[in-house]
């Protein structure tokens, strides 16, 4: 009879063979699901940083603005202020007029003259201001399709 070898060391041996693959391929899983678990991590801090990056932007973009639009508003109070002042002083101007039934003709002629010539000046500030309207407009439109959608 031929002696027949025990089937326990073969069958040990693949056991072992099996265990040692098992544990291998477990590492290298291991090691790739590290590796995607870092890469995410980075990922992450990069959008993060770029948000960030993206938020401080468009707040100094805003605050510049702002603070456009407070210098500008500045102007407009200023210019608001010397119009009343100068309407005042007209108002003032004409109550205190001398009555025109009683005025000679020279005097009537140089209240006339002027008169157009106050209004003349009034007239080209409404221009200006007319063209500053524009301008604001312009601005409004400009600001509206030049903001981030």
């Amino acid at each position: 009879m031929i002696p027949t070898p025990s089937l326990s060391p073969v069958l040990i041996a693949a056991v072992i063979a099996f265990g040692g693959g098992w544990v291998a391929n477990g590492w290298r899983l291991n090691g790739k699901i590290d590796r995607m678990v870092a890469e995410h991590a980075q990922a992450l801090a990069t959008a993060g940083q770029n948000a960030m990056n993206e938020a401080a932007r468009l707040q100094k973009l805003k605050d510049e603005a702002l603070d456009e639009a407070n210098k500008i508003a500045q102007r407009n109070a200023q210019a608001a202020a010397s119009a009343r002042t100068e309407l005042d002083r007209l108002r003032r101007q004409l109550a205190n007029a001398p009555s025109l039934s009683s005025a000679t003709c020279a005097s009537t002629r140089d209240y006339a003259a002027t008169l157009a010539t106050v209004f003349g000046e009034c007239a080209t500030r409404i221009g200006e201001m007319a063209k500053d309207a524009d301008g604001h407009a312009a601005d409004s439109r400009t600001l509206e399709r030049a903001w981030p959608k």
